[in-house]
């Protein structure tokens, strides 16, 4: 049984309350409604924010079941249901999917392997085309088909894998795409020289990576990004490494160590985001011990005031590890596991 309350405010009706933080929100964009579930408390049915009760109408008793979708198109000021439905089914686990292609934090320091990304968005646009009648975008089943890569998925051999291979061949038939059949290429990587020598380190530190402040499979969620500030051959420099994620792909990274920032880019033979940039001599008269380090990458801004980012970050690492281990897990958790 799930219940929640239902609060009517400016023209919205709300069921439940959205997760408190980005990087717990698991969302569906629904036709007249955003539906939430809660990475850490992952009920069956998702708290909701209708902003259009018409076009809401048409499904939401597919979510909530028939007499909760009356309660909450009604005047109740609470609803309870057991509802059970392949269209919720459906949605959960695309809000899940969905999540984790933004926040599944992949992690060889945790052991967090990352996700196959060809199963993640094979099966993202399955679940999708099941939810083709709900979804806000009309074009949605139609994006997430032009993401799929069919060679990869043929070229696994488990039977699941096959059948979802060629349901997708047919849905993409039915909705007029072409799916996608060439993989990533080395050569078409943006690759970063692997730098000089290092020099004589008059300073070092390091600090936890935020990973909400940089795009999925990118940095290691649990790990720490390093910098040495030394001296090569009369030159001042500052020397910066970060871990990358398992599977982890180019991304424009940028760390910052006092006021000096240091672009980094992807090493895939050393699985490191790595770069240095010249700093002043008194770089080090500023620099306290344990200086802290942040890496970033443009348009992830950073919450400075919450002072739980850690507590947070170790309790959807503890997610991920039991959504590994999870009956109800995606193909794509169990072909990572």
């Amino acid at each position: 049984m799930t219940a929640f309350t239902v609060r009517r405010d400016a023209g919205a009706v709300l069921v439940g309350d959205r997760p408190p933080h980005p990087e717990r929100t698991m969302l569906v964009e629904a036709r007249g409604a955003l539906l939430y579930w809660d990475a850490l408390d992952l009920r069956v049915h998702p708290a909701a924010e209708i902003f259009d009760a018409r076009a809401a109408g048409d499904w939401l008793w597919e979510v909530y079941g028939p007499e909760a979708a009356a309660a909450v198109l009604g005047e109740a000021g609470s609803i309870a249901t057991e509802w059970a439905s392949p269209v919720l089914d459906a949605a959960r686990n695309l809000a899940l999917l969905r999540w984790a292609g933004a926040w599944w934090p992949a992690s060889y320091a945790a052991a967090i392997p990352a996700l196959p990304v060809d199963l993640l968005r094979a099966e993202t646009a399955w679940y999708a085309a099941g939810l083709d009648h709900l979804l806000d975008d009309e074009a949605a089943v139609e994006r997430a088909l032009a993401e799929v890569d069919l060679t990869a998925l043929t070229g696994r051999t488990d039977h699941e894998t096959a059948a979802l291979a060629a349901g997708l061949a047919d849905l993409a038939d039915a909705f007029g795409v072409e799916l996608r059949s060439a993989a990533l290429r080395r050569e078409d990587w943006a690759l970063a020289a692997g730098g000089a020598e290092p020099g004589l380190a008059v300073a070092s530190g390091s600090a936890p990576i935020d990973w909400s402040r940089v795009p999925a499979r990118a940095l290691d969620a649990a790990g720490e990004a390093a910098w040495r500030f030394e001296n090569r051959s009369g030159a001042w420099m500052l020397a910066v490494s970060a871990p990358a994620a398992p599977g982890a792909v180019p991304a424009s990274l940028t760390a910052v160590v006092d006021t000096v920032e240091v672009p980094l880019h992807l090493d895939p033979d050393t699985n490191t985001f790595s770069g240095e940039a010249p700093a002043p001599p008194e770089f080090a008269m500023r620099l306290g011990r344990g200086r802290p380090i942040e890496v970033h990458s443009p348009g992830y801004a950073a919450d400075d005031a919450d002072p739980d980012r850690a507590e947070r970050r170790a309790a959807l690492i503890a997610f991920a590890r039991e959504r590994l281990a999870s009956p109800a897990a995606t193909l794509t958790e169990r072909s990572a596991a």
